[in-house]
């Protein structure tokens, strides 16, 4: 029986939500997903300029761990450069002992060591929490649950296999990855679908 995935250690989530190429629409665009622990990889070794060594006691991780981590983060953020496909971050296997939320009025990054129920900056009650905490054993029931992996290029279902992540299934029209339907990257895309007039 192969051992149980070790949860990272996150400390702080992004500012943004992610990233999209200038002069494409988002509903054009195929987004690739950088997990919060690839996120967290990226601003200790290349923005606080730690040694993989401490980075991987940072994350409580093996230090070859935080090197697969690490190299995985750098080919999504390549692919999107070259590709020009957009970034959506969250998500992913880690842990936190925090809670996160992003503010669907002022768009403010929350962080709290309680749970929350309004903004503290515009004290606006539409609140969406970011992390897995304190709902990771309803995470992970969810991700036993029966559903659907869609393509967002083509809208392609196919039914979801437990035990194996939407993201590494390809679509049997267009070969494109998938998501998980209904999912945090899924309602993200969606959100981000009908807001594009705007950005």
């Amino acid at each position: 029986m192969p051992r149980p995935k070790r949860k990272r250690n996150v400390t702080h989530p992004p500012q943004m939500e992610g990233f999209k190429p200038f002069g494409i629409p988002i509903s054009d665009l195929e987004p690739v997903i950088l997990f919060f622990e690839e996120y967290e990889a990226i601003r200790l070794l290349d923005y606080l300029g730690m040694t993989q060594l401490q980075a991987a006691n940072e994350m409580a991780v093996s230090r070859p761990t935080l090197t697969r981590i690490y190299e995985k983060a750098r080919r999504t953020i390549a692919e999107a450069f070259v590709d020009g496909k957009a970034i959506f971050i969250g998500g992913g296997d880690y842990h936190t002992d925090e809670y996160w939320y992003r503010c669907e009025t002022c768009h403010k990054l929350l962080i709290s060591s309680q749970a929350m129920q309004s903004c503290s900056f515009c004290n606006a009650d539409k609140i969406r929490k970011l992390s897995n905490k304190p709902d990771i054993v309803e995470h992970q029931k969810h991700e036993e649950e029966p559903g659907f992996c869609i393509c967002l290029n083509c809208n392609t279902k196919i039914p979801h296999q437990p035990g194996v992540p939407c993201r590494e299934s390809s679509c049997t029209q267009c070969g494109k990855q998938m998501i998980r339907e209904n999912s945090y990257h899924h309602q993200l895309y969606l959100k981000k679908i009908g807001l594009s007039g705007k950005d």
